[in-house]
């Protein structure tokens, strides 16, 4: 049904549209919500993009669409990494976000998760 609205709206309004910036958010809560923290992290991250192309840099709605992609990539596990450099670029687009940044920066530092190898 969610996906129906948000074609719809692409539809009305069109991809760059704040009403489709909405739809981003709203796949971007379910994928979390599906425990799909990576996904939900780029969806974040664009919303994120999104508002700060609309807003600015102090709009407060792009500020909080960066702390929810940065919650969720700190759950992405082994993507993390991957997911990285994207939410290092947002955080140094918004005053203040020069401590979230360097998290980033710190956790980008350490060795990447190793995945078990065949026994």
């Amino acid at each position: 049904m969610a996906a129906a609205w948000e074609q719809q709206t692409l539809r009305r309004h069109g991809p760059r549209s704040p009403e489709a910036g909405l739809w981003v958010e709203v796949r971007a809560d379910l994928a979390r919500l599906a425990g799909d923290h990576p996904r939900a992290a780029e969806l974040w991250m664009s919303a994120a993009a999104h508002r700060l192309e609309h807003g600015g840099a102090s709009d407060a709605e792009a500020l909080a669409a960066l702390r929810r992609a940065h919650y969720c990539w700190q759950h992405s596990g082994e993507r993390a990494h991957g997911l990285a450099p994207a939410l290092l670029a947002l955080w140094e687009r918004v005053p203040d976000g020069a401590e979230a940044a360097a998290a980033v920066r710190a956790r980008l530092q350490e060795a990447p998760p190793t995945v078990p190898g065949p026994r």
